[in-house]
Formats: structure tokens, C-alpha cells, sequence
């Protein structure tokens, strides 16, 4: 089985551009445990929590790639798609937030849930903090690179000169970002004042280098040996050793290395297609955007939630899968079938 037939099936998971390929649902998998290990299970020195959210980028990247670029999904296809998947659960996860916030007497002032709500968090207001906000939306920087991607991206479906160039261009704008980050890095002065890395003119890096080269990789799988994937993942994972390397590199030289794991997984040994398709870490991948969304809120408030019980972080981490999944099987996975069936 190949990776162009990847996403969700009509009848389990509401109609998609693509099929579901169980090993990439493992993928997926792998990376909500990343960021569940890294918030409540953090290993000093190991930025795993970025880590799972880069793995999520670079499959999204190639998803993105096959259903744009290749199969030339038609754009109102495909924004009614990314609505149904992303809208939904996104918009109930803040009015229970901003709604309990303002049962307790503290309600989030416009400045906080008018950019939150039009995925602008990360750039606004002008005295940008996302992780000062006293609401539990500090994950959702990773929401705005999304989105913001999934339109750029589309919006170079409507360049007719970059038709059949796309792979070359997306990896140029991936260098381009890299590029913005190293400046940014090297001279302050012109870098914004706040939490610059997760801008999407930065963060973007891992989706548009593993977009470009799903639509290149055609031409270097026959070179590609089983070793290499493995080998590309462990080096590209050693360097979110923050103990070791500088931070730096996660974000300029890691995405090559899981940009080419991700897109070639196919070629990789059949123990990794394996592992990822055990069932607990496909469960975790087909309902990781509802973990993800609920993780926050117990990572966040953890210390007062759970600090005098025993195993704290164990009970926070199990409640928000617990939450997760009751939001994706009671709430998310229905109305986008609905969404899906209507349009």
C-alpha cells in the first residue's frame, strides 16, 4: 500500500480525498504521545512536547501535498474538508474554556478570543505572550501554523507557472522560513518581541519541507534503503536533546530528517510499519486532534487540579486521553461525518 492512500474512510471516519494507511494513523499516534510524555512526563533536557508537535507538521505536510498537488482536490473540496476536521472540535474546546473562565468570574477579554477564534494568537495582540495567557490556549500556536499553511498552500494550487514545480517551490519557501528564523535569531532588533518560533513564518519549516518532497520523493525511493528511515528518525530525534545540541537545530536541521522519514515510510523496514499499526497507538493517532485540544487545560493547571494526589501526572495525562476520546467518538468524528454527508 502506498502513501497516497492515507486520511480518513467514508465510513468509519466521514468521506475523505484519501484513504487510511493504519502505520501513518501510528505516526500520529507517536506524536500525541510526544507531547503527552513531554507535558506530564517531562525528561529534563529533552524537548519531546516540540518534538510531537513537528511529527504532526510533517505528516500534515505530506497529506497536504498528495490531496493539492497531486490529486488536485478542487479547493471547495478541500476547505470544506478542513472545516468539518478542525472546526468543529476547535470552537467547542474554547467555548468551554472561555465559558468556564467566565462562570468563575474571570472572562477572557476580546483581545484574547477574537484572535484565538481567527487562529491570530500567535501574532496578536500587539504585546503578544501566548504562554502568559491565564487560559489554556498556549497549544494553539501549532492550530495557527496549521491553518495558515493549509491556505498558503492552497493558494499556490492557483499559480499557473508552478504547476509541476510545486515540490521545488515548497521547499524553497521551507528554506525561506529557515532563513527568516536564522535572522530573526541573529539580529534582534528585527525579530518580534515575543516567542518569534511560533510564528508561522517559522514554524512552518517541517510542513512545507515535507510537502515539497512527498511530490519529489518518487524519484528518490529507489535509492532509499530500509536503514534510512530509521536512520533519518533517530538523528533527527537526537536533537531535540537539548542537553546536547542547541535548540536551534530542532527547528532549522530536524525537519529534514523527519520530512524524510514520514514520506518514506513506505520503504521503511516492516517492524516500523508494524509498531506504528499496533492498535493503542492507532487509537491515539485517530483521535489525536481532540487529545491534543483537551491535553492542555489538565498540563496546564495540573499543579492545582492534582498536586495532592498521588500519581499526579499519571491522572492528568489519563484524563486527558479519557476527554480526548470521549470529544472525538461523542462529538468530533460525528459531526464532521455529518458535515461531510451534508456538503
Amino acid at each position: 500500500m502506498t502513501i497516497d492512500k492515507v486520511a480518513f474512510s467514508s465510513a468509519q471516519h466521514g468521506s475523505s480525498e484519501l484513504q487510511r494507511v493504519d502505520y501513518l494513523d501510528g505516526w500520529r499516534g507517536l506524536a500525541i504521545f510526544l507531547v503527552l510524555q513531554g507535558h506530564f512526563f517531562a525528561i529534563q533536557g529533552w524537548h519531546s512536547g516540540r518534538m510531537g508537535v513537528d511529527v504532526f507538521f510533517c505528516l500534515s505536510g505530506l497529506l497536504m501535498s498528495r490531496i493539492l498537488f497531486q490529486r488536485r482536490v478542487p479547493l471547495t473540496t478541500f476547505y470544506k474538508r478542513r472545516i468539518s476536521r478542525i472546526i468543529p472540535a476547535f470552537l467547542l474546546f474554547l467555548l468551554i474554556v472561555f465559558g468556564i473562565a467566565a462562570l468563575i468570574g474571570k472572562p477572557a477579554p476580546a483581545e484574547e478570543v477574537v484572535p484565538t477564534v481567527l487562529f491570530l494568537r500567535s501574532y496578536l495582540p500587539a504585546d503578544f505572550h501566548m504562554f502568559a495567557s491565564p487560559y489554556p490556549i498556549g497549544h494553539l500556536w501549532s492550530l495557527n501554523v496549521e491553518e495558515h499553511s493549509y491556505v498558503f498552500l492552497s493558494l499556490l494550487t492557483l499559480v499557473p507557472f508552478l504547476r509541476g514545480r510545486e515540490g521545488g517551490a515548497l521547499i524553497g519557501f521551507g528554506l525561506l522560513t529557515i532563513a527568516i528564523h536564522l535572522s530573526y535569531y541573529a539580529f534582534p532588533d528585527i525579530a518580534p518581541p515575543k516567542e518569534y518560533w511560533v510564528r508561522s513564518e517559522v514554524a512552518a519549516t517541517n510542513l512545507l519541507l515535507s510537502a515539497g518532497y512527498a511530490l519529489l520523493k518518487d524519484r528518490t525511493a529507489p535509492y532509499v534503503r530500509p536503514w534510512m528511515p530509521v536512520a533519518a528518525f533517530g538523528l533527527g530525534s537526537a536533537l531535540y536533546i537539548g542537553s546536547v545540541f542547541p535548540w536551534m537545530l530542532t527547528m532549522t536541521v530536524a525537519p529534514f530528517f523527519l520530512a524524510f522519514t514520514v514520506n518514506h515510510l513506505a520503504e521503511a523496514p516492516r517492524w516500523v510499519r508494524s509498531t506504528l499499526s499496533l492498535p493503542p497507538l492507532r487509537l491515539l493517532g485517530i483521535a489525536s486532534f481532540s487529545i491534543y485540544l483537551w491535553q492542555q487545560p489538565f498540563y496546564q493547571y495540573k499543579r492545582y487540579l492534582f498536586a495532592s494526589l498521588p500519581g499526579h501526572a499519571l491522572i492528568g495525562m489519563l484524563l486527558s486521553v479519557a476527554i480526548g476520546f470521549l470529544s472525538f467518538y461523542a462529538y468530533e468524528n460525528r459531526i464532521r461525518t455529518w458535515l461531510n454527508r451534508v456538503w
